[in-house]
Protein backbone atom coordinates (compact mmCIF):
# COMPACT_ATOMS: atom_id res chain seq x y z
CA UNK A 1 0.00 0.00 0.00
CA UNK A 2 2.81 2.64 0.83
CA UNK A 3 5.59 1.41 -1.88
CA UNK A 4 7.48 4.54 -1.24
CA UNK A 5 8.97 3.20 1.70
CA UNK A 6 10.82 0.38 -0.84
CA UNK A 7 13.08 3.45 -2.25
CA UNK A 8 13.22 5.84 0.74
CA UNK A 9 16.45 4.02 1.78
CA UNK A 10 18.18 5.54 -1.47
CA UNK A 11 16.97 8.89 -0.43
CA UNK A 12 19.21 9.20 2.88
CA UNK A 13 22.29 10.57 3.51
CA UNK A 14 22.26 14.71 2.95
CA UNK A 15 24.95 14.74 5.58
CA UNK A 16 27.53 17.48 4.63
CA UNK A 17 29.48 17.80 7.23
CA UNK A 18 29.59 21.69 8.83
CA UNK A 19 32.79 20.75 11.19
CA UNK A 20 35.37 18.64 10.98
CA UNK A 21 34.60 15.92 13.01
CA UNK A 22 31.15 15.65 11.41
CA UNK A 23 33.47 15.79 8.19
CA UNK A 24 35.93 12.81 8.69
CA UNK A 25 32.73 10.43 10.06
CA UNK A 26 31.26 11.15 6.83
CA UNK A 27 34.08 10.49 4.46
CA UNK A 28 34.68 7.11 6.75
CA UNK A 29 31.33 6.26 5.95
CA UNK A 30 31.62 7.04 2.53
CA UNK A 31 34.80 5.06 2.17
CA UNK A 32 33.67 2.05 4.34
CA UNK A 33 30.96 1.20 1.56
CA UNK A 34 32.79 2.05 -1.78
CA UNK A 35 35.93 -0.13 -0.45
CA UNK A 36 36.28 -2.46 -3.35
CA UNK A 37 35.43 -5.55 -0.69
CA UNK A 38 32.61 -7.89 -0.11
CA UNK A 39 29.70 -6.06 2.37
CA UNK A 40 26.43 -7.97 3.42
CA UNK A 41 23.96 -6.76 6.14
CA UNK A 42 20.34 -7.24 7.24
CA UNK A 43 17.52 -4.77 7.03
CA UNK A 44 14.31 -4.04 8.90
CA UNK A 45 11.77 -1.13 7.79
CA UNK A 46 9.11 -0.08 9.84
CA UNK A 47 6.66 2.52 8.77
CA UNK A 48 4.36 4.58 11.70
CA UNK A 49 1.56 6.90 11.18
CA UNK A 50 2.91 9.75 12.91
CA UNK A 51 6.04 11.16 14.17
CA UNK A 52 5.50 9.86 17.82
CA UNK A 53 3.59 6.65 17.05
CA UNK A 54 4.50 3.29 18.87
CA UNK A 55 2.36 1.23 16.51
CA UNK A 56 4.20 -0.22 13.32
CA UNK A 57 1.90 0.49 9.83
CA UNK A 58 3.90 -1.16 7.75
CA UNK A 59 7.04 -3.32 7.75
CA UNK A 60 9.56 -5.03 5.33
CA UNK A 61 12.69 -6.76 5.56
CA UNK A 62 15.57 -6.34 4.01
CA UNK A 63 19.30 -7.72 2.66
CA UNK A 64 21.99 -5.85 1.19
CA UNK A 65 24.70 -7.91 -1.01
CA UNK A 66 27.67 -6.02 -2.70
CA UNK A 67 30.67 -8.03 -4.03
CA UNK A 68 34.23 -7.05 -4.92
CA UNK A 69 33.41 -5.44 -8.25
CA UNK A 70 30.99 -2.84 -6.42
CA UNK A 71 28.20 -4.41 -7.98
CA UNK A 72 25.13 -4.37 -5.79
CA UNK A 73 22.05 -6.54 -5.07
CA UNK A 74 19.49 -4.86 -2.33
CA UNK A 75 15.74 -6.49 -1.63
CA UNK A 76 13.15 -5.13 0.27
CA UNK A 77 10.17 -7.04 0.33
CA UNK A 78 9.36 -8.24 -2.64
CA UNK A 79 11.63 -5.62 -4.88
CA UNK A 80 14.87 -6.91 -6.14
CA UNK A 81 17.55 -4.29 -7.04
CA UNK A 82 20.64 -5.59 -9.25
CA UNK A 83 23.15 -3.03 -10.54
CA UNK A 84 26.11 -4.81 -12.07
CA UNK A 85 28.38 -4.07 -14.46
CA UNK A 86 25.99 -4.35 -17.32
CA UNK A 87 22.97 -3.72 -16.55
CA UNK A 88 20.79 -2.63 -13.90
CA UNK A 89 17.65 -4.79 -13.05
CA UNK A 90 14.45 -3.79 -10.62
CA UNK A 91 12.71 -6.61 -10.08
CA UNK A 92 9.03 -6.34 -8.88
CA UNK A 93 7.66 -9.93 -7.74
CA UNK A 94 4.21 -9.03 -6.82
CA UNK A 95 3.52 -7.00 -9.90
CA UNK A 96 5.41 -9.44 -12.10
CA UNK A 97 7.19 -6.75 -14.13
CA UNK A 98 11.33 -6.00 -14.34
CA UNK A 99 12.76 -3.00 -15.50
CA UNK A 100 16.19 -3.35 -17.46
CA UNK A 101 18.18 0.07 -17.91
CA UNK A 102 21.90 0.82 -18.22
CA UNK A 103 23.60 0.39 -15.28
CA UNK A 104 24.34 3.23 -13.03
CA UNK A 105 27.84 4.42 -12.33
CA UNK A 106 29.03 4.69 -8.61
CA UNK A 107 25.87 3.65 -7.25
CA UNK A 108 26.47 2.67 -4.13
CA UNK A 109 22.76 1.54 -2.80
CA UNK A 110 22.23 1.97 0.91
CA UNK A 111 24.83 5.42 0.59
CA UNK A 112 24.25 8.03 -2.01
CA UNK A 113 24.63 11.39 -0.55
CA UNK A 114 25.25 13.84 -3.61
CA UNK A 115 22.10 13.90 -4.99
CA UNK A 116 20.90 15.76 -1.76
CA UNK A 117 24.07 17.64 -0.37
CA UNK A 118 22.16 20.72 -0.93
CA UNK A 119 19.13 20.24 0.87
CA UNK A 120 19.99 19.51 4.20
CA UNK A 121 21.40 21.07 7.22
CA UNK A 122 23.79 20.01 10.23
CA UNK A 123 21.21 20.49 13.03
CA UNK A 124 23.10 17.81 15.68
CA UNK A 125 26.01 15.93 16.20
CA UNK A 126 26.24 13.62 19.11
CA UNK A 127 29.05 11.34 20.13
CA UNK A 128 27.19 8.52 22.00
CA UNK A 129 30.65 6.18 22.86
CA UNK A 130 28.88 3.50 20.72
CA UNK A 131 28.00 5.36 18.21
CA UNK A 132 27.33 8.91 16.75
CA UNK A 133 24.17 10.15 16.00
CA UNK A 134 23.36 12.95 13.22
CA UNK A 135 20.31 15.47 13.20
CA UNK A 136 19.80 16.65 10.13
CA UNK A 137 16.70 19.38 8.70
CA UNK A 138 15.61 20.33 5.02
CA UNK A 139 16.72 23.41 4.41
CA UNK A 140 13.60 25.61 3.59
CA UNK A 141 12.57 25.52 -0.07
CA UNK A 142 14.39 21.65 -0.37
CA UNK A 143 11.27 20.24 -1.78
CA UNK A 144 13.07 17.14 0.30
CA UNK A 145 9.78 15.13 1.83
CA UNK A 146 11.03 14.85 4.88
CA UNK A 147 11.48 17.69 7.85
CA UNK A 148 13.98 15.53 9.73
CA UNK A 149 16.40 12.71 9.41
CA UNK A 150 18.35 11.09 12.27
CA UNK A 151 21.14 8.91 11.59
CA UNK A 152 22.86 6.07 13.86
CA UNK A 153 26.46 5.90 12.38
CA UNK A 154 28.44 2.66 14.17
CA UNK A 155 32.24 3.07 15.56
CA UNK A 156 32.97 0.81 12.19
CA UNK A 157 31.72 3.66 10.28
CA UNK A 158 28.24 1.98 9.50
CA UNK A 159 24.65 3.17 9.06
CA UNK A 160 23.07 1.05 11.77
CA UNK A 161 19.86 3.37 12.12
CA UNK A 162 18.09 5.56 9.87
CA UNK A 163 15.29 7.81 10.94
CA UNK A 164 13.27 9.86 8.86
CA UNK A 165 9.85 12.12 9.60
CA UNK A 166 7.63 12.64 6.61
CA UNK A 167 7.15 17.03 5.51
CA UNK A 168 4.24 15.66 3.48
CA UNK A 169 1.13 14.09 4.69
CA UNK A 170 0.29 10.22 3.36
CA UNK A 171 -3.22 8.99 3.34
CA UNK A 172 -3.17 6.02 5.24
CA UNK A 173 -6.87 4.74 4.56
CA UNK A 174 -8.22 2.09 2.33
CA UNK A 175 -11.30 4.18 1.28
CA UNK A 176 -10.47 7.47 -0.08
CA UNK A 177 -13.87 8.77 0.36
CA UNK A 178 -12.79 9.13 3.84
CA UNK A 179 -8.93 10.14 3.53
CA UNK A 180 -6.85 9.71 6.97
CA UNK A 181 -3.69 11.83 6.28
CA UNK A 182 -1.02 11.80 8.61
CA UNK A 183 2.68 13.22 8.67
CA UNK A 184 4.62 9.34 8.82
CA UNK A 185 8.10 8.25 10.54
CA UNK A 186 10.03 5.48 8.97
CA UNK A 187 12.44 3.32 10.71
CA UNK A 188 15.47 1.62 8.99
CA UNK A 189 17.92 -0.63 11.42
CA UNK A 190 20.68 -2.63 9.62
CA UNK A 191 22.35 -5.31 11.56
CA UNK A 192 24.96 -7.95 10.94
CA UNK A 193 27.06 -6.39 8.53
CA UNK A 194 30.17 -8.84 7.51
CA UNK A 195 32.28 -8.54 4.72
CA UNK A 196 31.86 -12.32 4.09
CA UNK A 197 31.90 -12.98 0.33
CA UNK A 198 28.57 -13.24 -1.69
CA UNK A 199 27.74 -16.17 -4.14
CA UNK A 200 28.64 -14.85 -7.15
CA UNK A 201 25.27 -16.09 -8.80
CA UNK A 202 23.27 -12.92 -7.26
CA UNK A 203 25.24 -10.75 -9.84
CA UNK A 204 25.64 -12.70 -12.77
CA UNK A 205 23.06 -11.77 -15.53
CA UNK A 206 22.40 -15.65 -16.47
CA UNK A 207 20.57 -15.92 -13.54
CA UNK A 208 17.95 -13.91 -14.93
CA UNK A 209 17.94 -13.58 -18.45
CA UNK A 210 19.87 -16.58 -20.62
CA UNK A 211 20.19 -13.71 -23.36
CA UNK A 212 20.65 -10.39 -23.04
CA UNK A 213 21.81 -8.69 -26.29
CA UNK A 214 20.54 -5.31 -27.61
CA UNK A 215 17.53 -6.71 -29.31
CA UNK A 216 16.92 -9.94 -27.82
CA UNK A 217 16.32 -10.51 -24.06
CA UNK A 218 15.33 -14.08 -23.19
CA UNK A 219 14.26 -14.27 -19.26
CA UNK A 220 15.31 -17.18 -17.06
CA UNK A 221 12.88 -19.52 -16.26
CA UNK A 222 12.00 -17.87 -12.42
CA UNK A 223 11.33 -14.53 -14.75
CA UNK A 224 9.43 -16.35 -17.98
CA UNK A 225 5.94 -15.06 -16.63
CA UNK A 226 7.47 -11.39 -15.80
CA UNK A 227 6.22 -7.90 -18.28
CA UNK A 228 10.23 -7.07 -19.44
CA UNK A 229 10.27 -3.33 -19.64
CA UNK A 230 13.36 -2.39 -21.29
CA UNK A 231 14.91 1.32 -21.07
CA UNK A 232 17.81 0.84 -21.64
CA UNK A 233 20.20 3.83 -24.17
CA UNK A 234 21.67 1.12 -26.43
CA UNK A 235 24.53 2.72 -28.64
CA UNK A 236 24.82 1.47 -32.42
Amino acid sequence: MYKKIIYVWVLFNCCLAHTQTVNEVIQKISKQYSLAKPLQYKSTYSLYKDFDSKKIEETYKGIYYKNDLNEIYTKIGDTEILNSKEVYLKISNSEKAVEISNPVPNYNGDFDIKPLLQLCKIEKFVDYKTYWEITLTAKPYSSLSYSKIVVQVTKNYFLQKQVFYYSTAVNFSNDYRKPDPHYPRLEIVNTNFNRNAVNAAVFNTKTYFTTLAKKQIVPAEKLKKYEIIDQRVISK
